[in-house]
């Protein structure tokens, strides 16, 4: 019987405590139900269905019916002659046949098996056969069905209690320049909606994924720049803060980065409940100042069911919103994008292996994360953070997440504003401080200035933070000439 010591085999001593800890590292703990499953029913899925929610592409309606699964539920998408758009429950009420196969209408979609002719509010037209046509059963059988529309390449529908529809939010991000041009994607996730998600606020992983040196440099390798890494600049680790901000229904990170000796840049994200994060431009590098340059990519992460998920994605493109011309259209669509390559699933796997990107890493974790494994660090303060938000909404514990008070503003017909952008301000290093200090100060004033911003609506709004950067950027330079 072994002794337990490595005696008999010095070729493999242990190298610490930690040492060859497999056999007492098996077990793999349960999954964490409250904030990944989202079925009918569930907390989170309860949560998610108060909003409006994209369920999938303009371009995936043809003129056949579009098959879907959202939220664990089995449906039908589909655009009739008329135009108005259609998410109906996939199985028909009358003998469960799939509308997969009906056939769309002048209004509505026509059941293939026994023709029951339904509206895209579920409402029934008519029954072949029936001596009133079905206008008795009308009264008491309707297909399941939920409002929906499209807007910028999406199909967005609530999933939620009619009678409790907010009317669909205007983001101020819609609306930020004059000049703006939308391209939708998507991106098919095999695993569960949160990990991906938590890719967002997990901000510490843009300077290791997505660095030029995280790849495998082979025999053949063709000295070119890796595709799934953003610019060299991002490769700095950043001076990372984290702010839960709008009563808890968001969080805010930030990223600071010294650009040489005389600039800093601060990159904002926001992460809006329940599944929302925005996004500043990923071609900036901080070597021309520039203030408050807005949203370039909105990004919604709809579950499929527990162990898969769809990214739907709005592109801005514009030479206001990209001033890098990197930009290309015509790479946005159904599971493709044009930012980053490791997006998608659709890369041989010895070229994933050998150069990462975000789908290998987050689908790698298991088809649904076990956060009670992890052993996290300071900088996972963001993903602990949002899950905070996430179970507070989940167990009714904020009030600000109650449907009168998180919709109130797109009820009012006014803009939610948000605080996602790039800045880049002229702000040497300064003797005798430490620069992280000075960098991580930068951060907190430029977040501080954005939120100062809501006291202000639209043009007014934008006036007011630019304004007030370009004063705490002057600051900087009026201290150095008292000197």
């Amino acid at each position: 019987m072994s002794s337990g010591s490595d005696t008999s085999h010095p070729e493999f001593k242990r190298s610490g405590s930690q040492a060859y800890k497999g056999f007492a590292q098996t077990a793999v703990l349960p999954a964490d139900p409250e904030v990944t499953h989202t079925d009918p029913g569930t907390p989170m899925g309860d949560l998610m269905r108060r909003f409006w929610q994209p369920v999938c592409l303009s371009e995936e309606l043809t003129d056949v019916p579009r098959a879907i699964r959202i939220m664990g539920e089995d449906l039908v998408a589909f655009r009739d002659k008329s135009g108005q758009v259609g998410v109906l429950h996939r199985q028909c009420r009358h003998r469960g046949a799939s509308l997969e196969y009906g056939i769309i209408q002048e209004t509505g979609i026509r059941c293939c098996y026994h023709g029951f002719h339904w509206n895209v509010d579920g409402t029934l037209l008519n029954v072949p056969g029936e001596p009133d046509a079905g206008k008795r059963m009308s009264t008491q059988v309707g297909q399941g069905a939920y409002p929906a529309f499209e807007r910028f390449g999406l199909v967005f529908a609530y999933m939620g209690d009619f009678d409790e529809m907010p009317k669909f939010p205007e983001w101020e991000f819609f609306h930020t320049y004059d000049d703006l041009e939308f391209a939708s994607y998507t991106n098919i996730y095999p695993c569960n909606w949160l990990q991906v998600f938590d890719n967002i606020p997990d901000q510490m992983h843009t300077s290791q994924l997505h660095s030029p040196t995280m790849r495998v440099i082979s025999d053949d390798e063709d000295g070119n720049y890796p595709t799934t890494a953003f610019n060299p600049v991002f490769a700095q680790v950043p001076v990372m803060e984290y702010a839960s901000v709008r009563d808890d229904t968001a969080m805010v990170f930030s990223a600071g980065r010294r650009v040489g000796k005389d600039r800093v840049w601060v990159r904002l994200n926001d992460v809006i409940l329940p599944n929302l994060t925005l996004h500043p431009h990923v071609a900036e590098e901080g070597r021309e100042v520039r203030h408050f340059h807005r949203v370039y990519m909105a990004r919604w992460y709809v579950p499929i069911d527990d162990e898969n998920s769809i990214v739907f994605g709005i592109r801005m493109f514009g030479e206001s919103i990209d001033p890098f011309h990197t930009g290309d259209k015509s790479r946005c669509g159904y599971n493709r994008t044009d930012f980053l390559d490791g997006q998608t699933g659709e890369r041989p796997r010895d070229i994933a292996q050998r150069m990462p990107g975000d789908w290998d890493v987050v689908t790698s974790q298991r088809s649904i994360a076990r956060h009670a494994m992890e052993n996290p660090t300071k900088e996972d303060v963001g993903v602990y953070m949002n899950r905070n938000n996430l179970r507070q909404a989940v167990r009714g514990e904020n009030p600000h997440m109650a449907q009168s008070a998180i919709h109130a503003r797109a009820n009012a017909d006014q803009h939610n504003n948000v605080y996602t952008n790039n800045t880049v301000l002229d702000i040497p290093v300064q003797d005798g401080r430490d620069d992280d200090e000075l960098v991580r100060e930068v951060c907190k004033k430029v977040l501080e200035i954005a939120v100062a911003g809501d006291a202000y609506e639209g043009a007014e709004r934008d006036t007011f933070i630019h304004n007030a950067l370009r004063d705490y950027e002057q600051s900087f330079a009026n201290a150095a000439a008292a000197v």
